[in-house]
């Protein structure tokens, strides 16, 4: 495939800032950031803080909205969290605030939050969201497809709020038996590519549900965008899904927002 037919990348899964485990020449910032997207042809990022997912989510959020403020090529996601403790706003306030700054998605880091995410726990948080259509992004953390999932939780909230847009940032082929039956039966859920790389696997999914229901992410700057993107590239896809997978449906998502 020459360079002209490569598709338009909008990378589901960035991370900006300091990393606790840094991987040597890992970007940190904005600048190195863009460096390494232009390195890998990867036009656009939809971007969460490290410090809102390792330290202080409001803290993070305010950071990331005003690194990325006037950077056409990064669009904010927001770490959220439930409000219980009072670290961050009620749930429809938290929503409305990450609406007014212009981000269009958010991200909930069960693992590094400590969260159970059980619905009493997380009802009102899904429930704001869901409300307002902003695309959830569920990090888990995943670095090995034999780590368990939160299966229950999962297909709970795809259920009980049709509206959310659910996606899983990280999930592999080796979960197929349970996956496809999610995704049969819940429509708004929607998977991330990075660690979709079993031999046919984006092709199997785009052929079964079509290109609305992947979106193309890396995990960068933690994992190297280079096998994602070969393996998006060759999946064998026309065009069209191709065109979907790498970019448009993840725009989709997040034009879907109610502002």
């Amino acid at each position: 495939m020459d360079q002209q037919t490569l598709p338009v990348l909008f990378d589901a899964n960035v991370l900006l800032g300091p990393q606790a485990q840094r991987p040597p020449g890992a970007p940190e910032d904005v600048r190195a950031l863009i460096a390494t997207m232009d390195a890998y042809g990867i036009t656009r990022g939809l971007v969460a803080h490290t410090w809102a997912k390792g330290h202080d989510a409001a803290t993070g959020n305010a950071r990331l909205t005003e690194e990325v403020k006037g950077q056409g090529r990064l669009s904010a996601c927001w770490v959220v969290l439930p409000s219980a403790t009072g670290e961050v706003p009620p749930e429809p306030e938290q929503v409305d605030r990450l609406l007014a700054s212009g981000a269009r998605a958010a991200r909930l880091c069960p693992v590094a939050h400590r969260l159970s995410l059980e619905p009493w726990e997380v009802d009102r948080l899904q429930g704001a969201l869901a409300e307002r259509r902003v695309p959830l992004l569920i990090d888990l953390d995943n670095r090995h497809w034999g780590e368990p999932r939160p299966w229950r939780f999962i297909v709970w909230c795809c259920r009980t709020y049709p509206d959310l847009p659910v996606v899983l940032l990280r999930e592999a082929q080796a979960n197929f038996r349970t996956l496809f039956a999610l995704m049969d039966r819940c429509l708004n859920l929607v998977v991330e590519t990075s660690y979709l790389q079993g031999h046919d696997a984006i092709h199997l999914m785009v052929e079964r549900w079509g290109a609305d229901r992947l979106v193309f992410g890396t995990g960068m700057p933690v994992y190297d965008p280079a096998l994602p993107i070969a393996g998006l590239t060759y999946a064998g896809l026309s065009p069209e899904a191709l065109a979907g997978v790498a970019g448009g449906t993840l725009r989709r998502l997040m034009e879907g927002c109610q502002v």
